[in-house]
């Protein structure tokens, strides 16, 4: 099971770093944003992982902060579900404690990234 999430995670990313979500028009839109003219919080999250995989660390962060800032820690938490280092036993019952902030940051940047007043600006796709 491990090998086929592997191969699929490195499918999709050879995939966004061949093609530009940016020019290629088979990457889906944003039903959220076609909607209601509002972003979202995964808005810009494709281009910013292409960018990622480019070295173009500056321009992730414009099209998306969240998901660069996030990345990281998805890749810890995917490694350790998939075995790849031990699990250390302070990890095991303290996160969960903790794991309504997640889901509170995501919201905040939502709400956040959609006031058209500097410097949430900022947070905007560009």
């Amino acid at each position: 099971m491990r090998t086929v999430f592997l191969s699929i995670l490195i499918a999709a990313a050879a995939i966004v770093y061949i093609y530009d979500p940016s020019l290629s028009e088979f990457y889906p839109k944003c039903l959220f944003h076609q909607i209601t003219g509002l972003y979202c919080p995964g808005c810009g999250s494709t281009r910013a992982l292409h960018q990622m995989l480019h070295g173009n660390y500056a321009a992730a962060v414009r099209l998306n902060p969240l998901t660069v800032l996030a990345l990281p820690f998805l890749g810890i938490g995917i490694a350790l579900e998939a075995g790849v280092f031990p699990r250390p036993a302070w990890l095991s019952h303290q996160y969960i404690r903790y794991a309504w902030i997640v889901p509170v940051v995501i919201v905040l940047f939502w709400i956040l990234r959609n006031i058209p007043i500097e410097p949430f600006t900022y947070l905007m796709p560009k």
